[in-house]
């Protein structure tokens, strides 16, 4: 290239004077070079195979040395870059079109594939290629036989020599750069020589601000608008938004922006605009520029510009700028917006308006992700604009109490008035908050007087409200009530606390599940009645029930659905679950009395043992509702509804009617057992005893009729032996054999009549003690000592001395001597076993194991009816209403800090099973939890963690319900990990500390206390029928004062009448009585002691440990 090329390029960047000039000069020095100026962007297929296609530039160089074409490829069109490669065009075997778009060039052992558009260029480029490559025959000749003869070469030598493109010498470089020198000469002057002229062209064609509303399609939705509230939200106009171009000119565009709340001060209302009452097109706070087109056309939007991505708006210098005009730059971070504007007070027009635009989209789009409906801003201008505390509040508290008074405008008839009052004030009062919240710093000056105003206003509404119709509230209206405070805590819990509102919510609660038993009371009644009444049918399964489990837990649950589709919150679950626990208590406890004072027919004792089943299992359905609809966990519902319980005292009250079904059929089973033991028929006596109750408990559950069949053995076996020791001691010799062979046929005779209504390992169990038996008569001294020992353990204490004393006098195999020897031993061993069993209070039939008494029988069956009473009282006491309303609270008239620590055990790292992403095995995986992250390791010991996940994008933790030890992790974009545990307890143990590490990082993002408040006032709620109730406790407990005062006294005045009646008596007797009138005398003042002492011993026991009053 010439020397004065070189000058003349360089002096481009001194003078720009004379362009014209110079470009005729530029091409009249390079007329070689522009001989075949063919360049420009294709596409190259990569030899990779993954790669594909490769956008490259390509250039043709001419060679001046050998005037050979070379096509030279780069990664851009820059001057200072070096090329990818080069082809020698000579080398070219030829060229063919794959497509209208596609060509391949192909060399020799290699071929170039490209594409280009559009068809113009494709078919230009594939012409030139040609040409140029059938330049020089000869030479070209020449070079293909050396080619042909190294490819020979090549194909026959196992490493075969390919073409390399990348080879190109110094002087392909030097043109390739000049080549792209002069290109980008051209490409700055091209667009100075029309600058002028386009500019002059967009000033002539510039349309209005109104036709530009108007062509964007704007004015069709701001046209039903107020005027004055939409367009102090615009700004619109034409500016100056400089190119993206290697050359920098400012090109004019309309601009259009509007905001969700006012841009000038001047102006100001408490409306957000939203996105729905807009285009489509257009986002709030966003700057959208157009580009006119021909008059009367919409024009085209070319760009947008998010306020919100804005970090600065900068006023630029012009004076030490070489443009003109009115310049401010937008920073978005990323790149930097040049605009410019007409004027000095269009710019900060634009500046001031941005600003606040700037302000308004960060808090529309705040961190709390808080959806912003008022603005708040007309407020704080209020309160700022005063500087004294006292003048501020109290102009702040004039606008507030205005505000109040355009939404209570009228007066508060019923519930439905009040509620939808307070609601409007609640949402103005919440959106108003929200508004101070986000604002940056936040304005708790501004929330704390919405608190002290609106707050309690509403307080003191609801207040007068309940004060004067609580009496006439039904059911459902204090449900709402409830509801609407519940939702009221929910919403206001990050900005202030009032335990008012929890006591009041408490106290509706309390007032509803009160006011709904007293109105079920007769219905309860009735069903309990209905027992008396209604006779039993038979199920599916042929057993005998009642429809009471039925009704009892249709009240139930149509109580719960009731008042949990009005209050849906948890607070109503925990009462819900003291509901129906006192119902069913209450029907427990009716029933029980009801047992105890009527003789029920026998097919109503087995109808009430039917229904525990089925009361069971609709108590275990109660507690899954509880727990699934009503929010509560296992231990709440153990605690508040206590399933356990309920269902221990309904298996009380079936084996209530179960002995009650056994003492009808089976009482009388002693007195088949009052022969001599070898007359004893125990098949015969077997069908007297069972042929009766057989149908009958055949409609008996399994469950219970296998425990009265059990009940009855373990008594036909005491009687049985009872009968058989009362008879060893009036055996004779030759009886001992006959003795040894009955037992065995009886043993025999018991399991086959038996064995269809008893388990056969309970069976074999029950009647152990005739083996043990026969054993016992017929082993020797020392080998009798172990079935000594079981029939010890079997009878219990009735097994005593003198039992075996009975039993060996059928021994006639042993002398006197061996018989003492014997009973010695035994009488040792029964001490040792009842100085280790403690003294409990055993419920036997016979104190004494083959003791015969003539008044046995009538003893046995007061001990027994005396035992069956005790039992009833005892199971009574177990039977209560513990449903209490301990949780009210008292407003303590200084409200103390909830410093409460929860002692909770948390896990921050160990070892889990991890599963395999779509494989079924499971990778055992230590894992740890750091500052919001979890990450697991191979091991313990493992320092570069495998993987993470970051807690704050979790979206639940959810447990697996199958397999408790299980748990899965689901992430906001629906990923999910899936872990494993060793137990249960692990399990719920890792989930705790996953949702705490989250909460922890969750409350860092609000920043604002809430403000605690209620502090020695009055309550909202007041519970007027637990006053009644205590009151009418009070009176009650007067009353019964007043009645023992007047019992007492009465007493008191009858021992003095009597006393006077003795004196007087004693005086009509003279001063020397004989002996038989003071023995009278004695009688008429001492109680009935030998009444006393005809009492049975287990009376007497009962009296000693205090169970029982004397008579």
């Amino acid at each position: 290239m010439s020397n004065d090329f070189e000058i003349k390029r360089s002096a481009l960047s001194i003078s720009t004077s004379s362009f014209n000039a110079f470009c005729e000069e530029l091409a009249k020095n390079d007329n070689k070079i522009e001989a075949h100026p063919l360049r420009g962007w294709m596409k190259k297929k990569s030899p990779a195979l993954l790669k594909g296609w490769q956008k490259r530039y390509f250039m043709l160089i001419e060679n001046p040395q050998d005037k050979t074409w070379k096509l030279a490829y780069f990664d851009n069109d820059k001057t200072n870059t070096r090329p990818n490669g080069a082809i020698d065009l000579s080398t070219i075997t030829s060229i063919s079109q794959v497509s209208k778009k596609e060509f391949t060039i192909n060399l020799p052992g290699k071929k170039l594939e490209l594409k280009v558009k559009p068809q113009d260029v494709y078919q230009k480029w594939i012409n030139t290629l040609n040409e140029l490559r059938l330049t020089n025959n000869q030479e070209r000749t020449k070079r293909q036989l050396s080619i042909e003869q190294n490819i020979k070469i090549s194909n026959d030598s196992p490493s075969k020599i390919s073409t390399n493109q990348k080879n190109f010498d110094t002087l392909t470089v030097q043109q390739a750069q000049t080549q792209k020198e002069k290109q980008r000469n051209s490409i700055l002057i091209e667009p100075t020589k029309d600058n002028k002229k386009k500019k002059n062209k967009e000033n002539l064609n510039q349309l209005s601000n109104e036709k530009m509303i108007e062509l964007v399609g704007l004015k069709e939705y701001i046209k039903n608008m107020n005027e004055q509230f939409i367009y102090q939200r615009m700004i619109y106009g034409y500016l100056g938004k400089r190119s993206k171009g290697k050359v920098k000119y400012f090109q004019k565009r309309w601009f259009i922006l509007v905001s969700a709340k006012p841009l000038y001060q001047e102006y100001n209302d408490e409306k957000i605009l939203t996105e729905a009452q807009l285009p489509p097109w257009l986002e709030l706070d966003t700057i959208t520029y157009f580009k006119e087109k021909e008059e009367g056309k919409p024009p085209k939007a070319k760009g947008d510009v998010r306020m919100i991505d804005c970090q600065e708006i900068i006023i630029k210098d012009m004076s030490k700028s070489k443009e003109s005009g009115f310049t401010f730059k937008l920073n978005m971070g990323d790149r930097l917006y040049h605009l410019m504007a007409d004027s000095e007070q269009e710019r900060k027009k634009w500046q001031l308006a941005l600003s606040l635009s700037m302000k308004t989209t960060k808090e529309i789009h705040n961190a709390l992700k808080i959806k912003i409906k008022k603005n708040i801003d007309p407020i704080i201008q209020i309160y700022d604009e005063e500087h004294q505390l006292m003048i501020r509040r109290e102009k702040i508290k004039q606008k507030l109490e205005q505000d109040i008074s355009k939404i209570l405008i009228q007066n508060d008839q019923d519930l439905t008035i009040l509620v939808k009052q307070l609601s409007e004030l609640r949402q103005d009062m919440l959106e108003s908050m929200q508004a101070c919240i986000v604002k940056d710093p936040q304005r708790k000056d501004i929330i704390k007087e919405y608190t002290d105003i609106y707050h309690e206003k509403i307080c003191d509404r609801i207040t007068l409200f309940w004060d004067e119709h609580y009496k006439q509230m039904q059911l459902p209206e204090l449900l709402l009530l409830a509801q609407w405070l519940h939702d009221y805590l929910n919403q206001m819990k990050d900005f202030f606390n009032d335990d008012r509102i929890i006591y009041g919510i408490r106290v509706l609660l309390n007032i509803y599940v009160n006011r709904s038993l007293e109105n079920l009371e007769p219905v309860l009644n009735t069903i309990i009645e209905q027992e008396k009444t209604q006779e039993p049918t038979f199920n599916d399964q042929q057993l005998l029930i009642t429809l009471t489990p039925v009704d009892l837990f249709k009240i139930i649950n149509e109580g719960f659905d009731m008042a949990y589709k009005l209050c849906p919150c948890k607070e109503i679950s925990q009462k819900l679950a003291g509901f129906g626990k006192t119902i069913l208590q209450q029907y427990q406890y009716g029933i029980q009395e009801m047992i105890d004072e009527i003789q029920f027919s026998t097919s109503k004792l087995i109808a009430i043992c039917n229904n525990t089943l089925s009361l069971h299992d609709n108590t275990k359905n109660y507690c899954k509702v509880l727990q699934q609809i009503g929010n509560l966990n296992q231990e709440e519902t153990d605690k508040l509804f206590d399933s356990q319980k309920i269902t221990k005292n309904f298996v009380q009250i079936a084996n209530i009617c179960r002995d009650k079904i056994f003492y009808f059929y089976f009482n009388n089973v002693g007195m088949h057992f009052k022969k001599f033991y070898l007359e004893l028929q125990i098949i015969d006596i077997l069908k007297i005893i069972i042929e009766p109750a057989t149908e009958t408990l055949f409609q008996l559950h399994d469950s219970f009729s296998r425990k009265l069949w059990k009940q009855l053995l373990d008594s036909i076996v005491l009687y049985y032996f009872n009968q058989f020791i009362i008879s060893c001691g009036k055996a004779k010799k030759e009886n001992q054999k006959e003795f040894n062979i009955k037992l065995e046929n009886d043993k025999v005779i018991l399991i086959q009549e038996l064995e269809t209504f008893i388990f056969e390992k309970q069976l074999l169990a029950s009647l152990k003690p005739f083996d043990d038996m026969i054993n016992f008569i017929n082993e020797d001294s020392l080998s009798i000592l172990d079935p000594c020992k079981n029939l010890r353990m079997y009878f219990g204490r009735a097994f005593t001395e003198k039992t075996i004393k009975s039993i060996m006098c059928i021994r006639f195999d042993l002398d006197k001597e061996k018989k003492k020897d014997t009973i010695d031993f035994c009488k040792n061993l029964i001490d040792d076993i009842n100085k280790n069993e403690p003294v409990e209070n055993q419920n036997r039939i016979m104190d004494v194991l083959g003791q015969e008494e003539e008044q046995n029988l009538d003893e046995i069956q007061n001990q027994q009816q005396l035992q069956q009473l005790q039992q009833q009282e005892n199971r009574r006491a177990d039977i209560f209403l513990d449903f209490r309303n301990d949780d009210q609270l008292q407003i303590p008239e200084q409200q103390e800090k909830r410093s409460s620590i929860e002692k909770k055990e948390f896990i921050d790292e160990g070892y889990l099973n991890k599963k395999k992403p779509k494989q079924k095995g499971w990778d055992y995986r230590y894992v740890r939890i750091r500052k919001g992250q979890m990450y697991w390791y191979i091991n313990a010991n493992s320092r570069e963690a495998q993987n993470k996940i970051n807690l704050q994008n979790i979206d639940e933790v959810i447990a697996n319900s199958k397999k408790p030890a299980n748990f899965k992790i689901q992430l906001e974009d629906s990923k999910i990990y899936k872990f494993k545990t060793q137990s249960k307890e692990e399990c719920e143990l890792w989930i705790k500390s996953i949702l705490k590490e989250q909460n922890q990082l969750d409350s860092t993002v609000l920043t604002i206390e809430a403000i605690k408040i209620g502090n020695g006032k009055k309550a909202i709620i007041q519970d007027y029928d637990e006053i009644a109730r205590k009151e009418r406790q009070l009176q009650k407990q007067e009353e019964r004062k007043r009645k023992r005062i007047e019992r007492e006294n009465e007493m008191k005045r009858k021992q003095q009448e009597q006393k006077l009646l003795q004196q007087q008596q004693l005086k009509e007797l003279g001063d020397k009585p004989k002996s038989n009138q003071v023995e009278a005398f004695e009688q008429q003042r001492e109680p009935d002691y030998n009444q006393k002492q005809s009492t049975s011993c287990w009376t007497q026991f009962l009296i000693a440990l205090g169970i029982e009053r004397p008579k």
